[in-house]
């Protein structure tokens, strides 16, 4: 795919520093452009079916045990994003994560909590947020760029 011949090759990558003791750690944050290995391991749950009257099925969105699901498949989907946009960072390793074990992912929070601080950690989520595209401030700004041109235009 291209917008005005320019071919978008490759995921979004954001580099986050960490400097410790003078030394800088780089971290890098890759754009997950692919949850099919997450599709494998961890099947969206599907509620369970309602009979109503005159033999008519459908999804019972409000059955608690599906709810529960779903809130721990979306937080298993966040670990995964987390941990997939860290991949690209050289020499990054795990203690307590195997990323073919769902149940260990979530454990990447108290390895961060257990190496770096408050403000460290808040800029790794950062990182890996504006790897994935959420900046608001970034998208407002290009927003913000794209309707002064539209004026310019209008006034030509």
């Amino acid at each position: 795919m291209k917008i005005h011949g320019i071919e978008f090759k490759g995921p979004n990558e954001e580099i986050i520093p960490i400097i410790r003791n003078g030394k800088d750690f780089i971290l890098k944050a890759k754009a997950v452009l692919d949850f099919s290995e997450f599709e494998k391991l961890c099947p969206e749950p599907q509620p369970p079916t309602l009979m109503r009257p005159g033999g008519k099925q459908e999804p019972d969105l409000q059955d608690k045990k599906y709810i529960e699901a779903l809130a721990k498949y979306q937080e298993l989907r966040a670990a995964y994003m987390y941990l997939k946009s860290l991949e690209s960072t050289e020499g990054l390793e795990w203690e307590t994560v195997d990323m073919s074990k769902p149940d260990t992912w979530k454990n990447y929070e108290n390895e961060l909590k257990a190496g770096f601080t408050d403000a460290e950690r808040i800029r790794i989520m950062n990182g890996i947020m504006i790897a994935q595209g959420f900046d608001s401030d970034k998208v407002e700004e290009a927003r913000q760029r794209f309707l002064v041109g539209q004026g310019q235009e209008s006034s030509d």
